[in-house]
């Protein structure tokens, strides 16, 4: 190998090297500009990518965001309320502290996604994804997840009084101290699912029946951590 044809193969390793190591140095979501842009002049952003996108403390009450990428975006104290998500993807977005009284997330995936403390009051989450999503204090009063999944949710000190949960999965999910007064729990899973503390008073049970203090012929636990 002659000095030119080295020096050629040196460069082009170098130029690999320099390319791989800028890209595992982007981050893992980068949403488009013009998409941000037509969310922030018009309210309105269906099947937009707005992945990794910074909406924290924003207002987007009633907007329309259908189907739309928010994965891995920060909507900490956002206000949500009355906003259309159905279908959208929030895997791993905070939401944190968020408004979204009355706002539409059926069919929404919100794996992984953080909801500490947000309200929640009257959201319409129908056949949601939900697993493992953290609903820490988040208040739920009167909202709607009939066929929602919540596996492994932690769902702790959290309001889901007059919820309907009917046919939720809801394996696994931590409840302790939960509010779940006249909630509606007909044919939900509630198997491995920790009710330590929980007040179901008035609540229906898996089936049809008013709470009678016993969650363990359903396969949950009153006290798993106790």
């Amino acid at each position: 190998m002659n000095i030119k044809s080295w020096f050629r193969t040196l460069c082009a390793i170098a130029l690999t090297v320099i390319v791989s190591l800028t890209l595992f140095s982007l981050p893992a979501w980068a949403y488009d500009q013009s998409d941000l842009t037509h969310l922030l002049k018009t309210n309105e952003c269906n099947d937009c990518d707005l992945s990794g996108a910074d909406l924290s403390q924003m207002d987007l009450y009633g907007s329309a965001m259908l189907r739309v990428n928010l994965t891995g975006a920060n909507l900490t104290g956002t206000l949500l309320n009355d906003a259309k998500l159905r279908g959208a993807n929030l895997s791993g977005a905070d939401l944190s502290d968020a408004i979204l009284m009355g706002t539409t997330l059926s069919e929404a995936d919100l794996t992984n996604a953080t909801l500490r403390n947000a309200d929640l009051y009257n959201v319409l989450i129908d056949r949601a994804t939900l697993v493992k999503a953290n609903l820490k204090d988040a208040d739920l009063d009167s909202a709607i997840l009939s066929n929602a999944d919540l596996s492994d949710a932690d769902g702790s000190n959290a309001n889901f009084n007059n919820t309907i949960l009917t046919g939720a999965i809801l394996t696994g999910a931590n409840l302790n101290h939960a509010q779940m007064r006249r909630s509606r729990l007909i044919n939900t899973n509630l198997r491995d699912a920790d009710l330590c503390d929980v007040d179901l008073f008035r609540a229906i049970m898996p089936n049809s029946t008013i709470y009678n203090g016993d969650v363990a012929q359903f396969g949950a636990d009153e006290c798993a951590h106790h």
